[in-house]
């Protein structure tokens, strides 16, 4: 059936390796195929799946550790086996050693309440750290079993099970809700099989609000860029055009933050009676990312005041750390985004009151 994603040309069932022709325009051309799927129907799949399973991989983007690690997927891994998988270790700033990662991850997963059997530090972009997935499935299976690899959409699910099998067994893409229903393949050699499970949809991402073009551009395939400012009482920063800050900090000495995001966010600051203008005439050219329908939603504004050594963290976005604070803003963002104070991940370095910043 033409209609029904996963369709398969009757010409090409006897092939050796057949995908799908959905698979087939996203692999071959970067089509992006949309579904009418859920998060709803997405969830209720992993849910069955997870039932039988002895062991659960869960990967998660240590680039948007809140925005892949939140309530509803804590929730599905309660009480289960869990190998914490941490992609993109090649895209953090500051070349973080994995031990200083992992004691960082630790401490979240305290304040979420979970204890996982193990912790991978890994990249299915270069493969560091793949064949030590292995190694745990080895010495938690050694007669072999049935394990789930879950996590949100954009986190790098199918490289890994990819990287697993030495091979491209999956589909793999930059584009949400590429794995539909949960697939089942077994490790050569032995006796354990992946679940391939479909990419649960977060509530509150950013990079979840825009087009297929924008988020593409939002979810970083490169290292992060980072920029430091300095900036007083009124001031504006703004996140393309995609969330805006005015500085409410009122002090001789103004704070100091750097923010991150992916390349393609270009950081911008300004005067706040110029904001509306440039939101208005700018987006989509100078103001980049998003496209103009993203302003059709619904917006808030909240305050916030972060303390020296705390991030804010936007989720499917990126994140401020604060060097010099505290800094007091007034946030501007959709209604439905989340915003998170954390420790800070990238720990700022000692600030002397007479430093300055472009």
């Amino acid at each position: 059936n033409k209609n029904i994603p996963g369709y398969l040309p009757e010409n090409k069932i006897k092939e050796a390796s057949p995908v799908c022709q959905r698979c087939f325009k996203i692999k071959n051309y970067g089509a992006y195929v949309p579904v009418s799927l859920t998060d709803a129907d997405y969830k209720k799949e992993v849910t069955t799946i997870l039932k039988n399973m002895d062991i659960v991989i869960v990967v998660v983007d240590v680039i948007d550790f809140e925005g892949s690690f939140d309530a509803e997927l804590i929730s599905l891994i309660k009480k289960k086996k869990v190998i914490l998988a941490v992609n993109k270790i090649d895209l953090v700033p500051g070349r973080k050693h994995p031990a200083e990662i992992t004691n960082w991850l630790n401490g979240r997963l305290f304040l979420a309440g979970i204890t996982p059997a193990d912790i991978v530090i890994m990249s299915t972009k270069t493969k560091y750290g793949v064949n030590g997935v292995i190694r745990k499935l080895r010495y938690f299976l050694p007669k072999g079993g049935n394990v789930a690899v879950i996590g949100a959409t954009n986190v790098g699910k199918s490289s890994l099970i990819n990287g697993l099998f030495g091979k491209n067994t999956v589909t793999v893409s930059k584009y949400p809700g590429t794995t539909l229903k949960t697939v089942k393949f077994q490790l050569p050699k032995t006796q354990t099989f992946i679940h391939d499970t479909p990419g649960i949809i977060p509530k509150g991402r950013i990079s979840d609000m825009v087009c297929e073009s924008c988020n593409l551009k939002i979810v970083p395939s490169t290292e992060i860029s980072r920029k430091t400012f300095k900036l007083p009482y009124d001031r504006v920063f703004m996140f393309g055009g995609l969330v805006w800050m005015r500085i409410l900090t009122d002090y001789e000495t103004a704070p100091i933050f750097t923010a991150y995001a992916a390349k393609e966010v270009q950081f911008h600051e300004t005067n706040v009676d110029k904001v509306e203008a440039l939101l208005k005439e700018k987006t989509g050219n100078f103001l980049t990312p998003p496209c103009d329908d993203y302003f059709s939603r619904e917006w808030k504004v909240e305050t916030y005041e972060i303390e020296e050594h705390e991030e804010m963290v936007f989720k499917g976005l990126g994140w401020i750390t604060v060097k010099r604070g505290p800094l007091k803003v007034e946030v501007h963002l959709p209604k439905d985004a989340e915003i998170i104070i954390r420790d800070a991940f990238v720990e700022p370095k000692r600030v002397s009151m007479e430093q300055d910043y472009d």
